[in-house]
């Protein structure tokens, strides 16, 4: 394996900037620029690559009838047998890393990154982004050998890649499965919490009332006490105005 991937980080070296499949330019399967960036999202089996229908149809448009729309099964086909280059229904990994980088411009640098430098710092950052996608780029075909070869003689056969892709596609939706549970519970929280928050705000407001109510009624027993004496007083001159 060792061995492997010392030839595979040679020969993508030398092919740097030059698309592997077919001279397919590469701009035209724009996608970000950093092998960073594209750490989750290229992969052997994306289905944004796999089944990107317009692309196969693209290079296969002398072979087979592009007007009819493929299905699934056709799709994964297809793109297996688009990067078979010897035709022995099996991918080395030579060919395994052609498929993944004839999908991603992850050499390309972008204007942006180009802008104001001189022509030896923009080579010297070519350089490093090369020495980036081809380490990472290894890095998943080691990955693709090491999962999908399941009779470990270094190929992927077109079996082993269908039952990686159906092994992957269960994974994905038990992990989207997983996600939407999390989701609910979280929800389900949020709404606990709203609920909580709207209860606490209803006992204030109930103490506020009460609150207002003592007060209400404090200043009315104040009013009566300082009613009171000016009212005896009253009651007073009454009384001896109807003695005398």
């Amino acid at each position: 394996m060792t061995q492997l991937l010392s030839l595979l980080l040679l020969v993508l070296t030398v092919l740097v900037g030059i698309d592997l499949c077919k001279g397919h330019p590469s701009n035209d399967h724009a996608s970000p620029n950093t092998p960073t960036e594209q750490s989750e999202q290229v992969g052997f089996h994306d289905d944004k690559v796999v089944h990107d229908e317009a692309h196969l149809k693209e290079h296969l448009q002398e072979e087979i009838d592009t007007s009819k729309p493929m299905t699934p099964q056709e799709m994964e086909f297809h793109y297996f047998r688009l990067h078979d280059a010897d035709n022995n229904t099996k991918l080395d990994g030579l060919e395994i890393m052609s498929a993944l980088s004839h999908m991603s411009n992850m050499y390309d640098l972008t204007a942006a990154e180009k802008a104001g430098k001189s022509d030896q710092e923009v080579a010297e950052l070519q350089r490093k982004r090369s020495d980036e996608a081809t380490k990472h780029y290894a890095d998943i075909v080691d990955k693709v050998l090491r999962e999908d070869d399941f009779d470990q003689d270094g190929y992927i056969s077109y079996p082993e890649y269908v039952s990686a892709r159906r092994r992957d596609y269960d994974r994905y939706q038990h992990e989207m499965a997983q996600q939407q549970m999390m989701a609910q519970q979280h929800m389900m929280q949020q709404q606990q919490a709203m609920a909580q928050q709207q209860q606490f705000q209803q006992f204030q407001q109930f103490q506020q009332q009460q609150q207002a109510m003592q007060m209400q009624q404090l200043q009315q027993q104040q009013q009566q006490q300082q009613q009171q004496p000016r009212q005896q007083a009253e009651m007073g001159t009454q009384t001896a105005a109807s003695q005398s």
